[in-house]
């Protein structure tokens, strides 16, 4: 059973703290482990409807570099469509 903000949904607050860059073609938001800090490995995050601009996939992939450790890739699958 769902609950209604599945459906409502919430724009969360914050600003990413990542950098968009262009990779084989695609733009690509790239999030970093803290400076100096090895990351554990790649994450890619797959955008959903939303797409890759969405500030929440963007907050995700910021989370996941600075509390995981991780290089984070939120590639624009969509060519900006």
């Amino acid at each position: 059973m769902s609950c209604p903000d599945c459906f409502s949904g919430k724009q969360h607050d914050g600003a990413p703290a990542g950098k968009e860059d262009k990779i084989h073609g695609l733009d690509v938001y790239v999030a970093e482990p803290a400076s100096g800090l090895v990351p554990k490995g790649i994450v890619i995050i797959v955008p959903d409807a939303f797409g890759w601009a969405f500030v929440n996939n963007r907050l995700l992939a910021d989370t996941y570099a600075t509390k995981g450790q991780f290089l984070v890739y939120l590639p624009d699958f969509m060519n900006g469509a």
